[in-house]
């Protein structure tokens, strides 16, 4: 690992962490190409950069929640903070469970290929849904339940953690801003979760001999990440969905033919 290998990496997860094109298959797809094996350690800061970058981002919503639960003395009063803590059950009961199946069976070109052209048309599909719903505010527990689920697709390479929960925002009738939003808020509890089991799982020992590449990878994946998430709420609203569509079924469909 060098720090060029870390920077590469790093920059291709804060770019595609919150976009609709899947982080985890392009840090597979890249990994194999730098020849370098992903390790434990920047995954923790690479995770952790781009939690930062979404927490300071939403910090309004995010401070306006806890105010309202401090406020109120009651977790449960605060319906953000419920629909938040349902819509990560999913993702992270079935990650614990078929992590280990994912890892060894999953993480291969072929299935990368077929979820990044199937996702993308179910997020083509689900762009002419109607929309009714313009506010984080008036999504319902069952929505969130929903989407929820819709995340632990996620698990899969090639899926896109975001592409999968805007296209089920957007089929509940939630509008671009609004699916976008709600996805890149529930990235929240679902990475910090990620990066807590990764971290407990690190051999400490070794730290320093990482501690330059973790430092780095997290440094460029928030600012990359942050720029990324106001690129992407500014573009859907003016653009929308079809330029990702198209990237993901170009970057599949080369995949199936030329790396299968």
């Amino acid at each position: 690992m060098t720090y060029l290998d870390t920077f590469i990496l790093a920059l291709i997860q804060g770019l595609t962490e919150f976009l609709p094109i899947s982080s985890s298959a392009h840090l597979i797809i890249f990994s194999d190409i730098l020849g370098t094996a992903q390790n434990l350690f920047l995954d923790v800061s690479l995770h952790l950069g781009t939690l930062i970058a979404v927490c300071i981002y939403f910090k309004r919503d995010l401070i306006e929640m806890f105010n309202c639960m401090l406020q109120s003395k009651s977790f449960f009063k605060n319906q953000l903070f419920i629909n938040l803590a349902v819509s990560c059950i999913p993702t992270l009961f079935l990650g614990f469970l078929f992590v280990n199946l994912i890892d060894s069976h999953l993480r291969n070109t072929l299935v990368i290929s077929l979820t990044t052209i199937g996702f993308a048309l179910v997020l083509f599909v689900a762009t002419f849904s109607s929309s009714n719903k313009t506010s984080v505010n008036q999504i319902s527990l069952k929505d969130a339940l929903i989407l929820g689920l819709a995340q632990s697709l996620s698990l899969i390479p090639g899926t896109s953690r975001s592409g999968i929960t805007i296209s089920a925002g957007l089929l509940l009738g939630l509008d671009n801003k609004t699916a976008s939003k709600f996805s890149f808020l529930m990235a929240v509890p679902t990475i910090s979760a990620i990066a807590a089991y990764q971290f407990f799982s690190l051999d400490l020992e070794n730290l320093n001999d990482y501690l330059q590449f973790n430092l780095l990878g997290l440094v460029v994946s928030f600012i990359v990440a942050y720029f990324t998430i106001d690129f992407f709420i500014k573009f859907i609203n003016r653009i929308g969905f079809i330029p990702f569509i198209l990237y993901r079924l170009v970057l599949g469909l080369a995949l199936l033919l030329f790396f299968t």
